[in-house]
C-alpha cells in the first residue's frame, strides 16, 4: 500500500458500530474486554482420576487452546484497525483523484472564459476596428465557447467535475456515519508543499540522471551512487498526508482512539523502511555481461 499505489481490497467490511469499543492495555497491546473474561483467566483444577500420560495431554490440548483464544481474541481490533487502513487509503486515493479532477477542469474552464473575454474586448472595446475574417473567426470563436459553457453545464459535467469534488469530505462522511469514523482534513504548511515538490523534482532528474549513466555504459561510478541515494532520500512522504479517518470520541474510548493514532503510525514507518530497501535495489546497477 502506498500513499497508496497498491490496490485497496474491494470487498470491504466494516462493523465498527456492533463491535465493543472498550479495550484494555495488556502486553503493550489493545485486547477486547473478552479477553479479561475468557477462559484463560479461570484456571479450574485438573482432576486426578485419569493416568499421568492423560493428565499431560489435557494440559497441552489447554495450553494450545488458550494460545488459540488469544490469539483469535486479539484478532478483531487489529482486523478492525487493518479495514481502517484500507478504507482510510482508498479515500486518500479517491480525494487526490477528485481535487486533480477539479484542478483540470478549473483550468480548462479559465481557459476557456480567458479566450472569450479577448475575443469580446477585440470586438466591441478594441481602438481598432477589427474587420474581414479576423472578425469572423472571433464571433465563431466567442459564440463557440458560449454553446460549449452551457451544454457543460446543461450536460451535468460541471456538477460532477466542480461540484462534486467540493463535497468530497461532506458525502463521504455522510456515508460513513453509521461506522462512527469521521474523515478530515490535513492541514500542510506551505514549507511542507514547497519541499514535497522540491523532492518531486530532485527525484525525477535523479532518475533521469541515472538513465543516463547507464546508457552510457558507468552505472558503476561514485556519480550513479550519488543519483540512487538522492532518489532514495527523495522519495514521497506516506501516511495521512491529505486526509486521514478519525475515530469518534463518543463511540470509542481513548485507547482505542490512540491505539489506532499508533498503528497507522507504525504502519507508515514501516512502510517507509520498506520502500527505501526495494528502491535501493531497484537502483542496483545491472552486471555487466
Amino acid at each position: 500500500m502506498e500513499g497508496g499505489d497498491d490496490d485497496s481490497v474491494p470487498d470491504l467490511k466494516l462493523s465498527l458500530s456492533s463491535t465493543p469499543v472498550h479495550a484494555s492495555k495488556t502486553h503493550g497491546g489493545l485486547l477486547s474486554p473478552e479477553y479479561t473474561d475468557s477462559p484463560r483467566g479461570k484456571r479450574g483444577h485438573p482432576s486426578f482420576s485419569g493416568t499421568p500420560t492423560i493428565h499431560r495431554r489435557r494440559r497441552s490440548s489447554s495450553r494450545a487452546s488458550s494460545k488459540n483464544l488469544k490469539s483469535s481474541e486479539i484478532s478483531p481490533i487489529s482486523m478492525i484497525f487493518r479495514n481502517l487502513l484500507i478504507l482510510e487509503d482508498d479515500l486518500r486515493h479517491q480525494s487526490k483523484g477528485q481535487r486533480a479532477l477539479k484542478w483540470q477542469f478549473t483550468l480548462f474552464l479559465a481557459g476557456l472564459a480567458g479566450i472569450a473575454a479577448f475575443s469580446f474586448y477585440e470586438l466591441y472595446f478594441s481602438s481598432d476596428r477589427v474587420t474581414g475574417l479576423y472578425r469572423i473567426g472571433l464571433q465563431f470563436l466567442l459564440i463557440f465557447i458560449s454553446v460549449t459553457i452551457v451544454l457543460f453545464h446543461l450536460s451535468g459535467e460541471y456538477k460532477r467535475t466542480m461540484v462534486m469534488p467540493r463535497r468530497f469530505l461532506v458525502n463521504a462522511n455522510k456515508g460513513m456515519r453509521q461506522f462512527n469514523v469521521k474523515l478530515v482534513k490535513v492541514k500542510s504548511t506551505w514549507l511542507q508543499n514547497y519541499a514535497d515538490t522540491i523532492r518531486s523534482i530532485v527525484r525525477r532528474i535523479a532518475k533521469w540522471n541515472m538513465k543516463l549513466l547507464v546508457t552510457m555504459g558507468a552505472p558503476d561510478t561514485s556519480l550513479y551512487a550519488f543519483w540512487s541515494s538522492l532518489s532514495i532520500r527523495c522519495l514521497p512522504r506516506l501516511g495521512a498526508m491529505d486526509v486521514k479517518l478519525v475515530l469518534n470520541a463518543k463511540a470509542f474510548s481513548a485507547e482505542i482512539r490512540e491505539g489506532w493514532e499508533i498503528y497507522r503510525d507504525e504502519f507508515w514507518r514501516r512502510e517507509t523502511v520498506r520502500r527505501r530497501k526495494q528502491e535501493s535495489q531497484n537502483n542496483t546497477p545491472p552486471k555487466r555481461e
